[in-house]
């Protein structure tokens, strides 16, 4: 491990210079250069070579070592600087820390020291660096795929919202997308490298509630052995999403309002009153709003947690993101299971296009993982899907020959009508739906044996 360590030492005195490279190389194993100057360090940094972390003197010819370490960190933000300095420089050192310097030692450098900075130097970086592949790994995980006007909306509401700490109210059916949402909202917050805690609330009875979210001390109650961090503790200075909000109750509901009005909470069975720093982000498939009306959500909490409101329309009413949603599953799941990501064959797209989807995005996505696992194919074919979703596809007509040629003009004309039901039969709107020429979609409906004056007035 240490042997991937790159060390850059900046000293203009040769032989100091010479003890730190042979004490971090000889006894430590780390790869270590030398340079004696500022300017010959910031070249070796630009030339692309990574580097871990830089030792560098404050006293140097040319640049100094607070010019030299500005510059390097505006090159390499992730790049690690101990400073060394003599006796007359720590005030000086003291500030460089400040503008982002590791740490610094004063000269003469023990070598128990220097190798215990070093270490931590290092583990540091290999920290953050870690947490940054973290962060980019949810971000890409928990990416929010959609073309459809509705969808561009929510990304626009998202990269509004995430540089606040509004609270937000998701609201959609349920597989929509809405714990996604709430990810995509905490990971481009600044409270993204801190906990993001979700709470489902529906499966919280009343008799666990105030222990499951405040926490207890030992002793509250039978059974309590230990003290326990509640979720508001355990999402401190990150994102504390309550999903299902609505399926709280009326004693819930209140316990919930005091701690968001006063950001403060007590554990069950303590006397101390903590105050809890999070960002709150709820949803819920209700409406509250009716529930409101009917006396079943209280008002006061409504309005608190009504901040920013964020709807999530079914998949269903925003056909324009099925395929991508579709095309990205099949990606990530066939990364996962290490299989060729198939493709998506026109009449596979007429049956993603044709299906309600009742499961929404959630559906899809399992529909998707069961593809890339069970089927060993570059294609993906309209009856493969169908057999997937195991006949729940009930307006695709399937031939019981199971020709399929057969089985493909019947996925083709499922497309179509689909596509012209959905654009009012207006042909020229539905051409340019679908990407061909007003002809040629009149030539495919004649070949397909769709009457637009029949199949329009048996659909109305």
């Amino acid at each position: 491990m240490a042997l991937a360590h790159r060390i850059l030492v900046v000293e203009d005195d040769p032989n100091f210079a010479f003890l730190v490279k042979d004490t971090l190389e000889e006894e430590e194993g780390y790869t270590v250069a030398t340079v004696e100057s500022g300017e010959e360090a910031l070249k070796i940094l630009e030339s692309g070579t990574a580097w871990d972390l830089m030792l560098l003197d404050l006293r140097l010819p040319g640049i100094d070592g607070l010019e030299t370490l500005e510059r390097a960190l505006r090159m390499l933000p992730d790049l690690a600087v101990i400073l060394i300095s003599g006796h007359g420089d720590i005030e000086t050192a003291v500030k460089a820390v400040k503008k982002g310097a590791y740490d610094f030692l004063e000269k003469p450098v023990k070598s128990d020291r220097l190798r215990l900075t070093v270490k931590r130097a290092l583990d540091f970086i290999d920290l953050q660096r870690d947490r940054n592949r973290y962060l980019e790994e949810m971000r890409a995980r928990y990416q929010l795929i959609g073309v459809s006007e509705a969808m561009k909306r929510i990304l626009t509401v998202v990269d509004r919202v995430a540089a606040t700490d509004v609270t937000v109210l998701i609201t959609g059916e349920s597989g929509t997308g809405k714990e996604m949402v709430a990810r995509a909202i905490h990971l481009n917050s600044a409270r993204a490298p801190k906990p993001f805690v979700q709470v489902n609330c529906a499966a919280l009875p009343d008799s666990l509630l105030e222990s499951e979210l405040f926490g207890h001390v030992k002793g509250a109650f039978t059974g309590a052995l230990h003290s326990h961090e509640g979720k508001f503790q355990q999402a401190k200075g990150g994102t504390l999403f309550l999903d299902e909000i609505g399926d709280l109750s009326p004693a819930a509901q209140a316990k919930v309002l005091r701690a968001i009005e006063s950001r403060e909470i007590t554990k069950v069975g303590g006397e101390r009153t903590e105050q809890v720093d999070v960002r709150l982000i709820v949803a819920t498939n209700r409406d509250l709003a009716r529930m409101v009306r009917e006396g079943n959500f209280r008002e006061d909490l409504y309005h608190r947690i009504n901040v920013v409101a964020i709807h999530i329309p079914p998949l269903r009413q925003r056909p324009d993101d099925i395929i991508p949603l579709a095309e990205t599953f099949l990606q990530h799941f066939a990364s996962v299971y290490n299989r060729r990501p198939p493709a998506l064959t026109p009449d596979a797209q007429g049956v993603l296009l044709s299906h309600s989807w009742p499961g929404n995005v959630r559906e899809l996505r399992n529909i998707m993982e069961k593809a890339t696992i069970l089927l060993d194919t570059d294609e993906l074919h309209g009856h493969d899907l169908a057999q997937l979703i195991e006949g729940t596809v009930t307006t695709v007509s399937q031939p019981e020959t199971g020709n399929f040629k057969e089985a493909k003009r019947a996925f083709e004309r499922t497309y179509l009508l689909v596509q012209l039901e959905r654009n009012g039969w207006n042909i020229a709107q539905t051409a340019r739906a679908i990407g061909v020429e007003r002809s040629h979609l009149y030539k495919m409906m004649e070949r397909l044996g769709i009457d637009a004056r029949r199949d329009m007035a048996e659909a109305n």
